[in-house]
């Protein structure tokens, strides 16, 4: 194994939007629009609106890593990117050189290692960076190619079963949707044909159905900021993971917290949690850990609403256009503690009861996917300094991951 500098095996930003770029709509990813190792969104805009940052094209294999504020550790491997795609100048844009693998490359440089020397070399207080220079004399342990390969073959296996277990995610979330807009939007659920339309303030809903508002049946329980002198780790206690508005994604940041502090302000993996700063909106189960100021959890108080109609009522098109409605800033979104007041239609308890029993299973099959993804990220992020650093020798090791052992 050799360290190299970065610039020796990679090239840093290659390519740019030219004159002669020839779509007129692009999928734009921005810094908010990426996690660790995961897209959250990107964003359909045409390039005459598109903003003066989104500059940056990409290929199959390359790495995107963020350059401002390093230890946040946003980052993605691209597979087979559509050609519209265009990142922002917020990200660096690294492509392989011949003789390196690319996803081999992807792990070194998303390694804590490699990290934490951005980290401490970042510019700037309030909005720390790197620069192209920074990234360029970054050491990289560099491997016979053959190496490489069984280094990103073991690590990929990993990332190849979180994708797979995510596409299954997405499937049974598309499934309940789906079963909740043809219920509770179209109105045909099952006996609906005998069931009589009536006026009221949001339209023609059913007889039976109420408007109500959000507060009379659960409460926003806001989150904490724990000060400095919280951010320790208490060898005597359960130490847990603290939530921001960008980890309501598949990734936790684990900073160790005071419990005493936030014992009444933590989020379990069955609760749900909505953001109200940066993007509102977020709606998200399957976390754990104490919660910033950022993020609501929604705690029901009255038995009559269920918890699986709760989750797809706020993700609702109807719920999400007040949410924005009531969002102001320049800089940062907050969403305004008035959408507690928000309206709904209420369906009869009958009617809840039976969407409530055949939509948690998927919930509860939704929540097993994510933690399953949960220990393979874990076991994989331990996996990764250990095999990059040389610790592990690869010659002869032969790691089978096989989700019936997850």
């Amino acid at each position: 194994m050799e360290l190299k500098p970065l610039e020796e095996i990679a090239f840093i930003n290659p390519d740019s939007i030219k004159k002669d770029y020839p779509y007129d709509e692009i999928e734009y990813i921005d810094i908010q629009s990426v996690g660790s190792g995961y897209l959250i969104e990107s964003k359909l805009i045409p390039l005459s609106e598109a903003p003066s940052r989104a500059k940056r094209l990409i290929k199959d294999g390359d790495t995107i890593l963020s350059t401002v504020r390093p230890n946040r550790r946003s980052f993605l491997y691209i597979k087979k990117p559509k050609g519209n795609i265009v990142v922002s100048t917020g990200f660096a844009v690294l492509r392989a050189k011949d003789g390196i693998d690319s996803r081999y490359f992807y792990y070194t440089v998303t390694d804590q290692k490699f990290t934490d020397y951005l980290t401490l070399s970042a510019k700037g207080a309030a909005y720390p960076a790197v620069d192209t220079e920074i990234i360029q004399r970054g050491r990289i342990p560099v491997y016979l190619i053959d190496v490489q390969q069984k280094i990103s073959s073991i690590l990929s296996a990993y990332d190849n079963l979180i994708e797979n277990n995510t596409r299954r995610i997405q499937i049974l979330e598309e499934m309940a949707q789906r079963i909740y807009r043809e219920w509770f939007v179209d109105f045909r659920f099952p006996g609906h044909e005998k069931t009589k339309f009536i006026d009221s303030e949001m339209g023609k809903i059913l007889e039976g159905w109420r408007i109500e508002q959000l507060d009379k049946y659960i409460d926003f329980e806001r989150g904490v900021e724990p000060g400095s002198d919280n951010y320790e780790k208490h060898p005597n206690e359960e130490n847990v993971s603290f939530l921001r508005v960008r980890d309501l994604g598949d990734r936790s940041i684990e900073i160790f917290v005071n419990r005493t502090l936030t014992k009444n302000k933590i989020i379990r993996e069955d609760d749900i949690a909505v953001s109200m700063d940066g993007t509102p909106g977020i709606v998200k189960m399957g976390l754990s850990g104490c919660y910033s100021t950022g993020i609501r959890k929604l705690v029901i108080k009255d038995n009559t609403m269920k918890k699986s109609f709760l989750y797809f009522l706020m993700t609702s098109e109807h719920i999400q256009n007040i949410i924005k409605a009531h969002s102001k800033g320049t800089t940062i979104l907050h969403a305004s503690e008035s959408i507690k007041h928000m309206n709904f239609v209420l369906p009869t308890n009958n009617i809840m009861r039976i969407f409530d029993d055949m939509v948690s299973p998927m919930i509860k099959e939704i929540l097993s996917f994510n933690k399953k993804n949960k220990i393979l990220r874990e076991t994989r992020d331990l996996l990764l300094p250990k095999l990059i650093s040389g610790e592990l020798d690869v010659s002869g090791l032969d790691i089978a991951v096989r989700e019936e052992k997850i």
